[in-house]
């Protein structure tokens, strides 16, 4: 891959970093250190608790899915700094650029990533 096509890249993967991060910290904000229903003195006030549980899980949840797309990132964009982007982790070829227009933080090429899903190996 050459400089220029790596700094694209690298400032792709930076805009998604950033939107993941904004992302998690808005949900933390949001649902994390929102204080919980406490009251629970009659039937709706349960209903109510049960909702805030499940909103909170489902935020957790969603926090989790955007950490490890996080991670991901950090991960291609360590792959940039050592020159070894755009490689396949699989089988080492190139990974098609519009793959990685797709898919920046991608790690496999789409042979690899099928065979990986499917058998769960390489």
């Amino acid at each position: 891959m050459n400089k220029r096509d790596a700094k694209k890249f690298e400032k792709l993967l930076v805009e998604e970093r950033d939107r993941l991060v904004k992302g998690v910290r808005q949900l933390e904000e949001d649902t994390l250190y929102q204080p919980a229903t406490d009251n629970v003195s009659d039937i709706s006030s349960y209903a109510e608790v049960g909702t805030d549980s499940f909103e909170r899980e489902t935020a957790l949840s969603i926090a989790g899915t955007e950490s490890r797309q996080l991670s991901e990132v950090a991960d291609a964009l360590q792959r940039i700094d050592d020159g070894s982007y755009g490689a396949c982790e699989g089988c080492e070829k190139n990974i098609p650029k519009k793959r990685l227009e797709v898919f920046p933080a991608a790690r496999y090429c789409i042979e690899c990533q099928s065979k990986l899903e499917r058998d769960g190996t390489l």
